[in-house]
């Protein structure tokens, strides 16, 4: 089991928009979810958790422009 934790400082809204995705972004080879204030994803294999990890800072850059307007 492959295992990333990204913490993200001062970003209570980025926390709160993955604990609304900790159900869509779950599949058979790894899921993401808030764990202690950190963004956690977890995968079966590598393959699996580069595309979580695609999927997680592409929310960050969404998150952190939205919260910029």
């Amino acid at each position: 089991m492959y295992r990333l934790e990204v913490e993200v400082g001062g970003g209570d809204l980025a926390v709160q928009v993955f604990k609304i995705l900790e159900g869509e972004v779950r599949f058979a080879r790894g899921r993401v979810y808030v764990e202690d204030g950190k963004i956690v994803a977890e995968a079966a294999d590598a393959s699996s958790l580069r595309s979580l990890l695609h999927t997680v800072f592409r929310v960050l850059y969404v998150v952190e422009h939205v919260a910029a307007l």
